[in-house]
């Protein structure tokens, strides 16, 4: 029996009740559970990744998860007091004290090293356990939402036009995934239907910020793998396409770049970068064919199975890497116009993941040369209506889900199942038994953003 995929469970409250929403590939389930005495079933033995959902909508909400074997607190840390469950509406600021200091110390078992909350590999908000015998890693464990940003709370009330400065400032590295994964609800709300040059022009910045990701995270596994000279190539192009895309939108990030009145894009300017970034990643593919020392570092790294890739729904890289070829922009149109087919490799090692990461840069680069468009015309939306809206986007980390519920044409519930919340939870599974020398290399290989799971 084909089992569906889990894309996202979450709950949101409504005035007698809380509804439970989960979301599968095929179809999503809504249910209604009593608001005095809350209790959710959990579908983590039969969807391993379900945990981290469950452990979240019991920390928002207050609901009580039975049968989830892992009960700890996913968002409410030691300093957060247990009574007080923030997305429920009767919540406010003033619902927790400015400073609350830990009334115990925390115990950790002396095989444990903390590392973070900042900490080597990322300078972010997730703090790691790890657990190693002889420089042999037996466990990590990840610790994520320590600086939990409210944002899901944030929003609520607001217009769908006074949320968007905040939504596309969630993630740097994947603002314009989320700008686009935001405008698309923007327009089902509106009834309306974008025009090809609109969508050509934002699909156009979509695979930019990919080639950009991509090359960052390529330069960064150079370093670990100590090809320093593939570290400052890779870096040099970065910083160029950081430039370009400050030509494009006027900010690096592309921050405020996905709209319906942008100017065109510069075709010529563009297409000649595009073609100077295209012939540099053929001579690097060259340069480091026969590198047989950096190759050795990333295969059989971090290796990841078909089994577990499904049992926790992983998306983009992680599920290409083992010939999934999970990838939203095959179900889209403009997309299949130009014949586009998902980069996918076998083994689901570090060196899978990084083969993948040069296809689809390649990949990219082509459909940006046909994506390119003189023209642009002014669109207007119309008339907001009130429903419940859900996007996806296949951004460079993978499927980005977007929920937004509008009431009364103000967002009564804002919802991100973001790709690191799925791959993150990969972490664990593929570095086990690996050495400690090797953990930034596995770490870099997954497309992680763990700033984005802290909404």
């Amino acid at each position: 029996m084909l089992i569906m995929r889990l894309i996202a469970r979450f709950a949101q409250e409504q005035l007698n009740c809380f509804e439970i929403i989960t979301v599968y590939d095929q179809r999503t389930i809504t249910e209604r559970i009593n608001k005095k005495t809350p209790v959710l079933v959990s579908i983590s033995n039969e969807y391993p990744t379900a945990s981290w959902f469950e452990r979240k909508i019991h920390d928002d909400f207050g609901i009580e998860i039975l049968y989830n074997n892992d009960n700890r607190p996913l968002v409410k840390h030691q300093h957060f007091p247990d009574d007080v469950y923030p997305m429920r509406k009767t919540y406010h600021k003033r619902s927790l004290e400015t400073y609350r200091p830990l009334s115990k110390i925390v115990k950790i078992d002396k095989r444990a090293v903390v590392l973070g909350p900042v900490h080597p590999y990322h300078l972010e908000s997730s703090q790691f356990q790890l657990f190693a015998t002889n420089n042999e890693i037996s466990h990590i464990n990840v610790i994520p939402f320590y600086k939990h940003r409210g944002i899901e709370k944030m929003v609520e009330g607001l217009s769908i036009k006074e949320a968007k400065p905040i939504i596309e400032r969630i993630s740097g590295s994947m603002s314009i995934a989320y700008q686009c994964a935001y405008m698309d609800i923007w327009i089902q709300a509106s009834r309306r239907e974008a025009p090809s040059i609109i969508k050509k022009r934002h699909a156009f910045l979509l695979e930019f910020e990919r080639v950009i990701n991509h090359l960052h995270d390529l330069a960064i596994l150079c370093r670990f793998a100590k090809f320093n000279a593939g570290f400052t190539f890779l870096m040099q192009w970065v910083e160029a396409s950081r430039s370009e895309m400050k030509n494009l939108t006027g900010h690096r990030f592309g921050f405020g770049a996905v709209n319906l009145n942008r100017h065109p894009i510069d075709t010529p300017k563009s297409y000649e970068f595009l073609m100077a970034l295209s012939k540099k990643m053929i001579w690097f593919e060259t340069w480091i064919k026969n590198n047989t020392s950096f190759w050795y570092t990333l295969i059989g790294q971090g290796t990841l199975t078909k089994t577990q890739s499904r049992d926790y729904g992983l998306v983009g890289i992680m599920a290409r890497s083992v010939h999934n070829p999970l990838d939203r922009r095959t179900k889209n149109p403009l997309y299949q116009a130009y014949n586009f087919h998902p980069a996918l490799e076998e083994y689901g090692d570090v060196n899978a993941r990084f083969r993948i990461r040069i296809t689809e840069i390649h990949t990219s680069l082509r459909l940006m040369q046909l994506l390119l468009e003189t023209k642009m015309f002014p669109f207007f939306l119309g008339k907001i209506h009130d429903g419940q809206y859900t996007s996806y986007i296949e951004s460079s980390a993978g499927e980005l889900m977007m929920y937004l519920w509008l009431k009364d044409e103000k967002i009564e519930r804002f919802f991100v199942r973001d790709p690191s919340f799925l791959n993150a939870q990969a972490l664990p599974l593929i570095s086990q038994n690996s050495e400690l020398n090797d953990l930034g290399t596995i770490i870099k290989s997954i497309p992680l953003s763990f700033s984005t799971n802290d909404l």
